[in-house]
């Protein structure tokens, strides 16, 4: 009889089936040291390049036609919200504002008088002195004076607007940042007189990354740092919307108590909320980053989805959770332990 000699192929499965076997069965369990989660969590500062702007920056123009009388803010000077920072020449306009007050006075007269032909025209009407057609005419005449001492009355209220505006005011507590008005100059509606930038409200601007941002509404250190300095901020609006240039979310914050120049540029910083592993207790099992947890005395792999060789990263698990802090290294998912302080 001829002796079977085994070939290749299967002395290689015989290899594999053996190898899982002694990792199944006879493999030596591993010693490992664990720790709670939240006792190894270290806190991380996040940072992201903002600026300070403005609520409002506004170019005040002209609404009328007119000469520019007086200019009563230069640049770099101060304004409450509503003083007068041009003056227009308002003859015109006071001009028109009494004719439009004359015609109102001249219908008046006139409705007096129709009333008072229409009246007489309805006592001559029972004696048959006046005709129905002549009556129905006589009622027509103080309607329609009526219905123009209503336009004339909207007539009035237009020039009195035109006259108020040749008195342009600040629409907001600001500096003045650029002069256009030259006094004896001719403006008309459009024409640019100056450049306010509101100093009340400043808000600050940052872009964040989206893994981030959406950890804004529960921080509460949020800081703006800038020449040296922490200002203490707040956040006001986080846009839903990923800018498709920078794929970064908008954010806004405001001042919580003093704060920085408008203009001026730094960072805002806070805490991350969740809290990081240290890097070390990262490991690489194939192409994912990740952690060991030990659960009923055998290893489990963790993928930490947003973790990157070399840095900590945020996981989300409970603060028990116990991470397999030493022997980590040479686990694999599945390895049986013992842990060194039971």
């Amino acid at each position: 009889m001829k002796e079977y000699k085994p070939g290749t192929a299967y002395k290689a499965t015989l290899l594999v089936v053996l190898f899982m076997f002694c990792r199944t069965g006879l493999a030596e369990p591993v010693s490992v040291s664990v720790e709670r989660l939240g006792d190894l969590r270290e806190a991380r500062e996040l940072r992201a390049p903002a600026t300070v702007l403005p609520a409002n920056r506004a170019v005040v123009t002209s609404e009328v036609t007119a000469l520019i009388d007086e200019v009563l803010a230069d640049v770099g000077a101060s304004v409450r919200k509503g003083a007068i920072v041009v003056r227009l020449d308002d003859d015109n306009a006071r001009l028109a504002l009494a004719q439009a007050r004359a015609t109102l006075e001249s219908l008046d007269a006139q409705i007096v008088q129709a009333k008072y032909r229409l009246q007489r025209a309805e006592e001559l009407l029972t004696k048959n002195f006046v005709s129905d057609d002549e009556l129905i005419g006589r009622q027509t005449d103080v309607a329609v004076l009526e219905a123009n001492r209503q336009g004339q009355q909207v007539a009035i209220q237009v020039a009195e607007l035109a006259l108020a505006r040749t008195r342009i005011r600040a629409p907001f507590d600001a500096t003045v940042v650029q002069r256009q008005a030259q006094v004896g100059n001719f403006a008309q509606p459009g024409t640019q007189l100056m450049t306010l930038v509101q100093t009340d409200e400043p808000e600050v601007d940052a872009e964040l990354d989206p893994r981030y941002a959406m950890d804004l509404p529960g921080v509460s250190d949020l800081r703006y740092l800038s020449m040296g300095r922490e200002f203490p901020v707040e956040l006001l609006r986080l846009s839903n919307v990923i800018e498709t240039n920078t794929r970064r979310l908008r954010v806004r914050l405001g001042f919580s108590g003093e704060t920085a120049p408008i203009g001026s540029t730094g960072e805002i910083a806070w805490t991350e909320s969740v809290g990081v592993v240290p890097v070390n207790l990262i490991v690489q099992r194939g192409a994912a980053f990740g952690v060991f947890v030990a659960s009923n005395r055998k290893a489990k792999f963790i993928e930490i989805s947003s973790a990157q060789e070399g840095r900590p990263a945020a996981l989300e698990l409970p603060d028990d959770t116990l991470i397999v802090s030493r022997g980590h290294i040479r686990l694999q998912d599945g390895d049986d332990l013992v842990i060194a302080s039971e």
